[in-house]
Formats: C-alpha cells, structure tokens, sequence
C-alpha cells in the first residue's frame, strides 16, 4: 500500500511541476526575417470616400440622364444635369483644395 502512495505522490509532484520555458535570444529576430514585408496600407478617412462615393453617384446620375437631355433651358432633365454639374464641380474644388492646405 505504502508504495502505491508513494507513486501517486510521484506522480503528483511531477505533474504539478512546470516545465521551464526557454526562448533563445535571437528567436524573435529569425521570425521577424521570415516574414514578407509589411504593405503600407493608405487610411482614407470616412469623409473623403463619401465625397468620392457621392462624386460618382452625381456622375452615374447624369449618365442615366443623357440620353432624355435636349439643350433647352426648359428641359427639367437638362436643368437637373446641369445642377449636378455644378454640385459636382464645388464637391471636386472642395475635396482637391482641402487637400492642398494639408
């Protein structure tokens, strides 16, 4: 009996005993050369992509637009593409000008 105690308590030391984790020095090197090199990835911020979002929904509008427009001032489908025209260019001045005062 004594030395089915003694092995449980063998058993239980071993156990509970934690192996000593060793990492070389130069480990951390090694992986960081193995990996590919790291691709820059350009944040855009959320206002600038709704203004573009927004610049190609005016352009996408106009298009549909096309081909109902006579060049006629009394034409609402000319009026209307031109008043895109017009948003399109101030969102363009604002978003290439906010850009050069950065």
């Amino acid at each position: 009996m004594e030395t089915r105690e003694n092995l449980e308590a063998t058993i239980t030391r071993a156990l509970g005993k934690r192996p000593e984790v060793v990492v070389p020095a130069e480990f951390a090197g090694r992986v960081m050369r193995t990996l590919p090199p790291r691709r820059r990835r350009l944040k855009m911020p959320v206002g600038r992509a709704s203004v573009l979002a927004g610049m190609l929904a005016l352009a996408l509008t106009m298009f549909a637009l096309a081909p109902h427009v006579t060049p006629q001032i009394t034409n609402f489908a000319f009026d209307l593409e031109l008043l895109l025209l017009v948003q399109m260019a101030g969102i363009g001045w604002w978003f290439f000008m906010a850009d050069s005062r950065q």
